[in-house]
């Protein structure tokens, strides 16, 4: 089970340009801190900033929740969204929504393989299709990561979402059939390389649209 990890954060003033404008964002980051809010339970959103220390903590961690200390309060939150630069380095911007213990929430963990297939000793190349699944469970249920031990994996043997030994009250959000991982001979995996590639040679290019600023000037 994953624990809630402590945080200090500022609260913004919102009577100060709002505490959310691209002036204040500026002057947040120059000072190492990044902006953010904290949203839900049908609760005021409270703008708020917190460490890029902090942040790299928890994104580097895979940390789901989180416990923000306001100093006269604390908020337990669930990290729901968070806004990178274009380049995908630069943390821009943060979502908190707020949760309790015993709250059913849906989120995404890392598959953490365990072990080493004995397919491998025949020829065999592990190939693991799936790094995250979506669960549902208690928001304090959250757990670090979804062990898979793939020891007794032979060649040509596979491992699905209906196979994953998951922690109690947790509940995968995916089909079952869903292929995590397999043990294939290396000409089946360069094949199946290929034919990945081939299908993103023919897809037509998607232009997303740009996502609204969070933090604009009144």
């Amino acid at each position: 089970m994953a624990e809630a990890l402590k945080i200090r954060v500022e609260a913004r003033d919102p009577a100060k340009n709002k505490g959310t404008g691209s002036r204040v964002v500026r002057r947040l980051r120059k000072e190492g801190r990044i902006p953010a809010v904290i949203y839900g339970h049908k609760q005021e959103v409270v703008p708020i900033s917190l460490s890029k220390e902090d942040v790299w903590q928890m994104i580097k961690g895979a940390s789901h929740l989180a416990e923000l200390d306001l100093g006269s309060k604390s908020e337990t939150v669930l990290i729901r969204d968070v806004q990178w630069d274009n380049l995908g380095r630069e943390i821009l911007h943060l979502d908190f929504a707020r949760v309790s213990a015993e709250e059913q929430i849906e989120t995404e963990v890392k598959i953490e393989v365990r072990g080493q297939a004995a397919g491998l000793a025949d020829g065999g190349v592990l190939e693991q299709i799936v790094h995250t699944l979506s669960i549902k469970c208690p928001a304090a249920s959250i757990p670090d990561s979804i062990r898979v031990d793939v020891s007794g994996l032979g060649l040509d043997q596979a491992i699905h979402v209906r196979d994953l030994q998951l922690p109690p009250n947790v509940v995968a959000d995916a089909d079952g059939d869903l292929l995590i991982l397999h043990v294939v001979t290396p000409r089946v995996a360069e094949e199946a390389a290929a034919a990945e590639g081939a299908d993103a040679a023919t897809q037509p290019e998607v232009i997303k649209p740009e996502r609204k600023e969070k933090d604009k000037d009144d």
